[in-house]
């Protein structure tokens, strides 16, 4: 930021300058400005790139994010002098117009606002304060008991003189709590008789009801796998299969019995390790081997073991920290306080295993266990000296490291240093990061986004959380009840913030209800889209875990991955109920994934992955409109509408949850005639429509009336799943 830092006596016009900003200081002396707050993230932004960590690109020797550093003299003279706007060579560079002095340097592209100036030279005139970056201090924990949700959330509504938004009426409410716990609608007789029940305690029955469930299990474990990188192919340029379903199984069944997170987390790093450890705990392990692996010739084995050891330490570094380990591989991290050093000293503990870096056609890489006729790769100890690798590359060792944690972070004591003693020290109570990241994603999950907002980067350069008090009391009670996600979930749901009508309020202009001042409002994940089509039309398979299932695909897609014949592929569509089981089960192929899932914003799942981006194209209405599953789920709801004596009527009920409104039923009674005519004068058209998919047709049904309401049960669909919000 500070380039050469010449010495230059202050002019009169800076001084002028100075004193223009100095009076609007006075204006709102009364504001006190906070480092972490207010400071921080604009230095992080605009500063820390050339003054931050990285020792290697740091320009004219000075550091900015160290307090000490900021105010030591160079040549008699400092960047910041605590309380001196006028000796603080940092007010003269961010206030100068010329080119050759002004930082940031006008090259960057990143110039500083006349607010974020302000905030800086009012941070200085108020006596330059750091304070400990807000992840990485230690959890505060309001005294509030009951309510506390409530009370974080309503307080600065009350202070901007907003009003919460109404709650939601009951079915909206059920179908938003049922979606979020299991990913799947409500029927329409689970529906029924949460209305009919007026006792107090209606809304906790049916909170404990979707907990207790399988769908709740399956729900949370789909989550985790795009955390974990599940696949079902090892990726790389022929991306052939791989058996890791058992580890996927072991993870419903640890939600299916509401394994306190800590637990959860110490077998997935470290079961293996673990006194008498089980088969079903060193099958956890399996998390770890999640990455993708190569059988090519002709690569180093060496150069690409070190690759899947990078590839665990920074899914580590992301889904239990909340921070971008990956940027430190290669030099010192250029915003976090994490160097090179402290980046392998975390990579040695995923070093020391045994498994090697090119693979062979159908067996693993690294020690597996005998499950169900095959092979799921867990972890096994072996010592390996571990190295600072120069510029990230394998056959470029320098200082040897031994595991261990960054400085910024608590201590990791007289632990075992192996996975174990990592396990222990990242579920410690001292330990700030694990029920932050925690929460916060959960958070997310149930409102769309999380207080804060970069789910996978709580570090300098991540959103500080719109609700800070609210996310450590949060954290504080998650780690405090030992870890129970049931208990971190049900507070949230019966909670009056989560129960807020949704409906914009565009008065606030808080399109992204960062304020929380309604409900939440986002568009449902890929799996929910087909899995609430399957389910509203009867057909879903409740079959539990077990390979993973080939539905519907169109042809093609596995050969345009160009393999040779030796190693190539083909898609063998499944037959029967495989065809319907819920879409966690579909074969997860990396480089071909299956247009069901890609086309609603699906990871690849080449790497860890805490935030689905959302997308809106014409191609998702077209997958809903011409997908066999689609067209056979709404043939099939057509059948059930058809049995009620308003079957558009009833086909929203049991995908919406909800009666139609009269435009809605207007709209959809008007398509319905225009369809059933069009049917009527092209029989054949029908029939068509009518031939996809394998369930059975009633022959007792008029074939043209069944084809136009199937029709209009794909609209339903589509208002479902593309237009409407939660």
């Amino acid at each position: 930021m500070f380039g050469s830092c010449n010495t230059l006596s202050i002019s009169i016009s800076l001084r002028f300058v100075i004193l223009i900003f100095a009076t609007t200081l006075c204006c709102r002396a009364g504001a006190e400005v906070d480092f972490g707050r207010d400071v921080q993230p604009i230095l992080a932004d605009h500063c820390y790139t050339c003054h931050g960590p990285d020792e290697k690109a740091r320009k004219a020797k000075l550091r900015l994010d160290q307090r000490d550093a900021a105010l030591a003299l160079r040549k008699g003279e400092a960047a910041i002098v605590p309380g001196n706007l006028e000796a603080s060579l940092l007010v003269e560079r961010i206030l100068s117009e010329d080119p050759d002095e002004q930082m940031p340097p006008p090259k960057l592209k990143k110039p500083l606002s006349s607010e974020q100036k302000q905030t800086l030279l009012r941070w200085i005139e108020q006596g330059a304060k750091y304070n400990t970056h807000w992840s990485f201090a230690p959890i505060k924990e309001p005294e509030l008991a009951g309510g506390a949700i409530d009370h974080f959330v309503r307080a600065p509504l009350m202070k901007r003189g907003i009003k919460p938004a109404p709650e939601a009426d009951r079915s909206t409410w059920l179908r938003r709590v049922t979606l979020d716990l299991t990913g799947l609608p409500p029927t329409p007789e689970q529906r029924a008789a949460f209305l009919a029940d007026r006792s107090p305690d209606a809304y906790n029955k049916v909170v404990d009801r979707l907990l207790g469930s399988i769908d709740y299990a399956e729900r949370m474990a789909a989550i985790w796998l795009d955390n974990a990188r599940y696949a079902d192919s090892n990726g790389f340029q022929f991306d052939n299969a791989r058996k890791m379903w058992p580890w996927r199984d072991w993870v419903i069944r640890a939600y299916q019995n509401n394994m306190p997170f800590d637990q959860f987390v110490a077998e997935q790093l470290a079961g293996d390790l673990l006194p008498e450890a089980t088969q079903q705990q060193k099958i956890a392990t399996g998390f770890n081997r999640n990455h993708g692996f190569t059988i090519e010739g002709g690569v180093i084995d060496e150069e690409y073991r070190v690759m899947y050891v990078n590839d665990r330490t920074t899914t580590a570094g992301t889904l239990f920290l909340g921070l971008t380990f990956e940027c430190s591989r290669c030099h010192d991290h250029k915003y976090d306080p994490i160097s090179t050093k402290e980046y392998y000293s975390l990579y040695a503990f995923f070093n020391n295993s045994a498994d090697g870096g090119i693979g062979q056609m159908g067996k693993p890489i690294a020690p597996a266990i005998a499950v169900d006729g095959g092979q799921v790769m867990v972890m096994q100890e072996k010592p390996r000296k571990s190295f600072v690798l120069t510029g990230g590359q394998f056959d470029q060792p320098s200082e040897e490291v031994k595991p261990g944690t960054p400085a910024v972070l608590p201590a990791f004591g007289d632990r075992p240093r192996n996975r174990l003693g990592l396990a222990q020290w990242l579920t410690d109570d001292d330990n700030p990061l694990l029920a932050r990241v925690t929460v916060n994603r959960v958070w997310q999950q149930l409102f769309g986004i999380g207080l804060s907002k970069t789910v996978d980067n709580l570090g300098l350069q991540g959103e500080p959380p719109s609700h800070p008090e609210l996310l450590d009391w949060l954290a504080a009670d998650f780690r405090d009840s030992g870890w129970d996600l049931h208990q971190l979930i049900r507070q949230i749901v019966l909670s009056a913030t989560y129960r807020q009508d949704s409906k914009q309020r565009p008065e606030l202009e808080d399109p992204e209800n960062r304020l929380v001042a309604r409900g939440p409002s986002f568009r449902l994940p890929a799996e929910t889209i087909r899995d609430q089509a399957l389910a509203a039309s009867g057909l879903l398979t409740r079959k539990v875990g077990g390979p993973s299932v080939r539905p519907y695909q169109p042809d093609g897609i596995w050969e345009d991955l160009n393999a040779p014949q030796s190693h190539a592929e083909v898609y063998k569509q499944d037959i029967g109920p495989a065809l319907y089981r819920k879409s966690m089960y579909t074969y997860w192929r990396r480089a071909a994934m299956h247009p069901a899932m890609a086309v609603f914003d699906a990871p690849s799942r080449d790497v860890c992955s805490v935030l689905r981006p959302t997308t809106n194209t014409p191609l998702q209405a077209l997958a809903l409109l011409h997908d066999p599953t689609y067209i056979e789920a709404a043939r099939n709801l057509a059948g059930l509408a058809l049995g009620d004596a308003q079957p558009i009527a009833s086909a929203m009920r049991r995908v919406l949850s909800r009666d139609p409104t009269v435009r809605e039923m207007e709209l959809l009674s008007d398509l319905a005639r225009a369809r059933l005519a069009h049917y009527r004068a092209n029989p054949e058209a029908a029939e068509k429509l009518l031939g996809v998919g394998e369930s059975p047709i009633d022959p007792n049904f008029d074939r043209t009336q069944l084809a136009a309401i199937t029709d209009i049960c794909i609209a339903i669909f589509n208002l479902s799943e593309t237009v409407t919000r939660k």
